[in-house]
């Protein structure tokens, strides 16, 4: 199972609709790491160099060039995709999760990771240069490599361009070690920037870009309140409401036994 900590607006919404929000990377708080990994992704792949004759020569030879291309006149060269992100964490019930994101916990199965448009990201939490430069070259065997010998064979040209998206796919693996215990998993999507799937909401002065991304009503299995104060009360309202909801899905999905449940966090409440 996986876990989304909220508030309570978007627990309803994302219950009631069905979809989860990725919201595009820029917006997000934790710029700095993506930059941070997106500079460790192009050290390791310079110093890469354990090909172990899978690759040809022409191709080892042009992703050198677009190494040197990309770190010498910068990602601004190219135009880029859209990379959209939604965060979850694997570990239920957590201070520090509700603390941070919100008092309500949504518990969703992992066959959500089935969607071929989706790139899952485990985030890795960094010790150190030298683990970081490891788990790089992981990311590199397993991922980047294949999916550049994919485009180059159909089409030398664009090897520049897709590499540039990996690396600003991938360099999302990254966090800092401090962020261990969120346990963080993270859906991405990359798209140009003018698909049509892209919709804006506000936070303060500003318009936030995201993509709604659907899932199987069934695929969500439980919503926890955090340690709130009349818990018991906000449990009330809410089971009522997941009652409704489950009502629906039985008879919309032709799923008898489906029933979303309501729970409390085990944590004690704390008045600040």
């Amino acid at each position: 199972m996986i876990y989304h900590y909220t508030e309570l607006n978007a627990a309803k919404s994302i219950t009631e609709n069905a979809q989860i929000w990725l919201t595009d990377y820029r917006f997000l708080n934790d710029k700095e790491e993506f930059t941070n990994g997106h500079e460790v992704l192009l050290d390791a792949l310079n110093e890469y160099n354990d090909y172990s004759g899978k690759y040809p020569q022409e191709f080892i030879d042009d992703i050198g060039k677009a190494v040197e291309f990309i770190r010498d006149r910068g990602s601004n060269e190219f135009t880029h995709n859209n990379i959209f992100v939604s965060s979850f964490s694997r570990t239920p019930d957590l201070l520090n999760q509700w603390r941070s994101y919100g008092m309500y916990c949504i518990e969703l199965d992992e066959v959500f990771f089935r969607d071929d448009e989706v790139v899952v990201l485990d985030c890795h939490y960094l010790q150190d240069e030298g683990d970081a430069l490891d788990y790089a070259i992981l990311l590199i065997d397993d991922h980047i490599l294949p999916n550049l010998m994919n485009v180059w064979k159909k089409n030398k040209a664009l090897l520049s361009l897709e590499l540039s998206s990996l690396i600003d796919i991938y360099a999302l693996s990254f966090k800092h070690q401090a962020f261990f215990d969120e346990n963080e998993i993270r859906f991405v999507i990359s798209c140009s920037p003018d698909d049509d799937r892209i919709n804006f909401r506000t936070r303060g002065n500003l318009l936030i870009p995201y993509i709604p991304l659907a899932f199987e009503p069934q695929l969500l299995k439980s919503i926890t309140i955090g340690p709130i104060d009349n818990q018991e009360l906000a449990c009330a309202s809410l089971a009522m409401f997941l009652e409704k909801i489950s009502r629906k899905v039985r008879q919309e999905q032709d799923d008898i036994e489906y029933c979303l449940v309501v729970e409390n966090s085990e944590l004690p409440y704390r008045k600040i």
